[in-house]
């Protein structure tokens, strides 16, 4: 199965340009995109206090294939990253990163790995540098909504007004309206819809490998 998985609230990349890049590359590869999948927590968290996320991982399936935009998906911190990919690649699971053209997986040189693990490590030091030297970025602040974020995505999914939702969830219906625009909701669910519409092509996949058991599997399964 072909997962895309689009980060909200990258700091760096609009959701529709991952879209754009995701859509790109899978074309190019003759890859369908059976599923898509928002990933909503905060860059600085770690994996065990991302439950929605490692919930996601639980989902995966062996020699599943993950079609990200940039590793920013999944996290700033490198050494998060390699937490990561040690469990995806342990469950011959592939990961795409549609923005340099590249697919690590379970056959994949150790060196390409860690060439990617480094590129991005560098790339967050000069950010960092950037920070240093000028006005930080702001972060978007926690609301009262966030609880209901999920089902507030499927509701638009389902094309239910803003007025409509505001009722089911008994909330004013501008806090809504705004919490919605803030948080690019919307265009989250745009991408969403087309991503799930576009391709049928059928994707070669890798020849059957034994599993291995995650040595991330207890925060998994917390």
């Amino acid at each position: 199965m072909n997962i895309a998985l689009l980060k909200n609230q990258n700091r760096i990349t609009p959701v529709t340009t991952q879209q754009k890049q995701i859509l790109k590359y899978a074309h190019h590869h003759s890859m369908s995109v059976d599923s898509t999948e928002i990933e909503n927590s905060e860059f600085s968290f770690s994996l065990e206090e991302r439950r929605e996320f490692r919930g996601f991982l639980r989902s995966l399936n062996e020699n599943d294939h993950l079609i990200i935009f940039d590793l920013h998906t999944f996290s700033e911190n490198t050494m998060e990253l390699i937490k990561i990919f040690e469990c995806l690649l342990k469950r011959s699971i592939s990961v795409h990163i549609a923005d340099i053209n590249a697919c690590i997986h379970v056959k994949s040189e150790p060196v390409a790995l860690l060439e990617l693990l480094l590129r991005h490590q560098e790339f967050q030091q000069n950010d960092m540098k950037e920070k240093k030297n000028g006005r930080p970025k702001g972060r978007i602040s926690k609301s009262k909504f966030d609880v209901h974020r999920s089902l507030i995505i499927e509701l638009l999914e389902a094309k239910e007004p803003i007025t409509q939702i505001a009722k089911t969830l008994h909330v004013s219906r501008t806090s809504l309206k705004d919490y919605v625009n803030s948080r690019g909701l919307k265009e989250l669910v745009k991408a969403k819809v087309s991503l799930l519409k576009t391709h049928n092509e059928k994707l070669f996949m890798p020849k059957h490998t034994h599993e291995k058991e995650c040595s991330l599997s207890q925060i998994l399964s917390d």
